[in-house]
């Protein structure tokens, strides 16, 4: 290189520039177009990076949906994709606060476009648009339309982002929590099967929220299983394992108490019991957990089982037991269990469809007594299911004691059955017996009486309103 003169090592270093530059534009050069994970062909473009990015969902293909004359625009330019989406949760937040909601879910895409890995944003806004802005509307349709804005929102994020297990568990979480919980879940759930919008769905489900039409929480525990094999094979941040894991037993579980709720007491409904039961005990209460300093536990363990863990952990049979009875009781396994087994037994359901019953007859009027022409009576149907019933939570309660201590919603159920016989006692003039099967259970919990007299209230009135 020394020999050469000036003029050649110009040449030479020019040379090695160009040669240099080649690999870094083919290497570098950019999609033609922007693709998310599902979609992972390029219409042009020979960037080998490019298409990487695009094959393992690691980059920002566009500039998104943002203002070209605007303060978050210039930050883009300059790179500041973070400081830019920012700005926009701020417009967004503005946006909601003034009520204009074309802008709000203009804004909110355009985060997702500069940000679509971002697992925050998409958990905020999709709860956000659930939960905050559909309280914003009075009618229950419209609540349901931004509900279900919330929940689409955050099926996009998995769409973007799919290897973040935490993402599918969160949308089978906003449609457990807003069909199941919320002020409106009778109207929701009937909803989520047949949507208001009857024109554009025709008396269907929204497919994109339930391509199957099915009820709430078997849709939700698809996206719960799904969460769970995203979490076997790209593992899980974002919350505590032993709670995300119970997703799909627990939407089975929930399935069939809210059905019943429902007022189906029978066999099919007794069944998802049984289900819910067994992957309650046998799928989730056999996972493999790590708890404090990693040590290893299963939460349906057996004496010997914790025993044999403990070796394994290296750790005392008292430690492993500690750590044992810990998330166990963070997770209300056995409450769960135990009401899972007293459920799937049909003496439990015959009790719950009697006790339904009752209530029914005394509600539709047949809560009188009948005097035939030689003066004798004839005790009301109500009153006769009342006492049938009666008879039948005892049996359940002498089967299953943990239910009458542990389930709050078991000992209301039952104690309403006497609030309603002591109200046809009345109602007919007659005088109750000083004893009656669930008395000690009445005399034993005086605090529960107003609420059980509330609902009594309510359930005339709607008894009222229907007739």
């Amino acid at each position: 290189m020394n020999n050469l003169t000036s003029r050649q090592r110009k040449l030479a270093y020019a040379a090695g520039i160009l040669l240099l530059l080649f690999p870094i534009v083919i290497l570098g050069a950019p999609a033609a177009k922007d693709v998310g994970v599902d979609d992972k062909s390029l219409s042009g473009g020979s960037g080998l990076l490019a298409r990487m990015r695009v094959e393992h969902d690691l980059g920002e293909a566009t500039l998104g949906n943002v203002d070209p004359s605007s303060a978050a625009m210039n930050l883009v330019l300059l790179g500041l994709r973070g400081p830019a989406a920012g700005l926009l949760h701020l417009q967004a937040i503005d946006y909601q606060e003034r009520k204009d909601w074309a802008k709000l879910a203009a804004t909110v895409d355009s985060i997702t476009l500069l940000q679509p890995h971002y697992v925050q944003i998409w958990k905020f806004q999709g709860w956000n648009l659930a939960y905050n802005v559909s309280r914003e509307w009075d009618k229950v349709d419209d609540r349901f339309y931004w509900v279900k804005q919330g929940v689409k929102f955050l099926q996009e994020g998995t769409r973007k982002n799919q290897t973040i297990a935490i993402l599918y568990h969160t949308v089978g979480e906003n449609i457990t929590k807003k069909m199941n919980t919320s002020d409106e879940k009778k109207f929701f759930r009937e909803f989520f099967v047949k949507d208001p919008d009857t024109e554009k769905f025709d008396g269907g489900a929204d497919s994109e929220i339930n391509p199957s039409g099915s009820d709430s929480n078997l849709v939700a525990y698809e996206w719960f299983t799904t969460a769970n094999e995203k979490d076997d094979a790209f593992g899980m941040t974002g919350m505590t394992h032993v709670f995300f894991r119970q997703g799909p037993s627990k939407a089975r579980l929930t399935y069939a108490e809210m059905r019943q709720k429902d007022g189906y007491f029978d066999q099919e409904n007794r069944a998802a019991w049984e289900a819910g039961y067994d992957e309650w005990m046998n799928v989730y209460g056999v996972y493999e957990f790590k708890g404090l300093n990693e040590w290893k536990y299963k939460l349906n363990s057996t004496p010997e089982d914790i025993v044999v863990m403990a070796r394994e952990n290296g750790i005392s049979v008292d430690e492993q037991r500690e750590v044992h009875s810990r998330n166990v009781n963070m997770v209300h396994y056995r409450f769960w269990a135990d009401y899972a087994d007293a459920e799937r037994d049909e003496e439990t359901m015959v009790a719950h469809r009697t006790t339904y019953e009752a209530k029914r007859a005394f509600l539709e009027g047949r809560g009188f007594n009948s005097v035939d022409a030689e003066g004798k009576t004839t005790i009301s149907e109500a009153q006769q299911k009342l006492e049938e019933a009666m008879g039948l939570w005892i049996r359940v309660f002498e089967k299953y004691p943990n239910m009458l201590t542990n389930n709050d919603s078991y000992r209301e159920e039952a104690l309403s059955i006497v609030h309603y016989w002591y109200v046809v006692h009345e109602t007919n003039g007659t005088t109750p017996a000083d004893t009656f099967p669930l008395k000690s259970l009445w005399d034993s919990h005086p605090e529960v009486r107003p609420e059980i007299q509330r609902q009594f209230l309510l359930d005339t009135m709607r008894a009222k309103r229907n007739n």
